[in-house]
């Protein structure tokens, strides 16, 4: 009972500094059972090292546990799939980074959904660069030299790559349109991180949640952020915008809905993961992990997935990118 008053007077200070009614916490009708958190990615990736530490959080928030199911394949597209066509009740959420979302549907052939028709934002909970790392064995230690590297030897270094619809190959894209430097992408249905290691593979351009490990190894080194500035986690790991003028690529992790889930919970939804995200302790997690906490509306969500799906389209179609069957 002490722990509960606790929990109370402890969210009615936090949620009064951020504008967000404890009302909103406090619903009997919901939630009134577990929630189901749909994370489109594997074990040991951003989307799912991010989304659970903001599960824990939020199950401590709405007073109801969070099962995190991993629903791996196809680009994201699977674990997508499988919320859309969820009982529209708020009890199956979707947590995804922007890729399965603003990326797909220019790069997926024959997408079964449209993100924007069929999903309800709800909250961009954090964002954080992605992170081009090597095999601690390529005779390279900056990103300038990568680049020189890989011009003078087009396609050796191999590149991990979850699908040819990820961030990663079309970031890959981007820097072979901006600086002519070419690699040869290698698919994988989930996480590469021991290839990384082992020098299966040479190179990735991987979330900046998955770096501290990777470097920890002494196998990996981290040659450039992707964010428009140094992130306050990896000062010491320059920008690839510092070599390659108007390189910039963001990951970012939101939350959504089945489309048709009540306006109630809706706002229920996006209260509590803004709080969840305004908490210290969370920020501070996610600053360990080069990553910081938004907590956005479901409107400024909405905003930035239309932005930025425009942003891919155009970019897909300079590259003349052909969709992934």
């Amino acid at each position: 009972m002490k722990n509960t008053a606790r929990r109370s007077f402890t969210a009615l200070l936090a949620t009064a500094a951020i504008g967000i009614p404890l009302a909103a916490f406090s619903q009997a009708k919901y939630p009134s059972r577990p929630i189901t958190l749909v994370l489109p990615a594997g074990a040991g990736t951003g989307v799912d090292i991010i989304g659970r530490l903001g599960a824990q959080r939020l199950s401590e928030v709405l007073g109801q546990p969070v099962v995190i199911e991993n629903v791996v394949g196809a680009s994201g597209v699977i674990g997508v799939q499988k919320v859309t066509r969820a009982k529209p009740d708020g009890y199956t959420l979707l947590f995804a980074f922007n890729q399965t979302i603003t990326m797909n549907p220019h790069v997926v052939a024959n997408l079964p959904y449209d993100p924007q028709r069929e999903l309800l934002p709800i909250s961009e909970f954090a964002a954080a660069p992605f992170v081009w790392m090597v095999n601690a064995q390529v005779p390279v230690r900056t990103f300038p030299e990568l680049v020189a590297y890989a011009k003078s030897q087009p396609g050796k270094l191999a590149m991990g790559v979850t699908g040819l619809a990820s961030a990663a190959y079309l970031g890959s894209q981007l820097l072979a349109y901006q600086t002519g430097a070419e690699v040869m992408p290698v698919n994988y249905a989930g996480n590469f991180s021991a290839d990384l290691m082992s020098n299966v593979v040479q190179l990735s351009m991987s979330p900046a949640a998955q770096v501290p490990a990777l470097v920890a190894s002494g196998k990996v080194r981290a040659l450039a952020q992707t964010g428009e500035r140094r992130a306050d986690g990896m000062k010491d790991v320059p920008t690839v915008s510092e070599t390659v003028p108007g390189y910039v690529i963001d990951a970012w992790y939101g939350v959504w809905a089945p489309a048709g889930t009540p306006k109630e919970v809706i706002v229920t939804l996006t209260d509590a993961w803004r709080f969840v995200a305004s908490t210290p302790g969370i920020r501070d997690r996610l600053a360990a992990l080069s990553a910081v906490a938004v907590g956005s509306t479901a409107e400024e969500l909405e905003a930035l997935i239309r932005k930025e799906t425009k942003m891919w389209g155009d970019v897909v179609k300079a590259r003349k990118i052909t969709p992934a069957q």
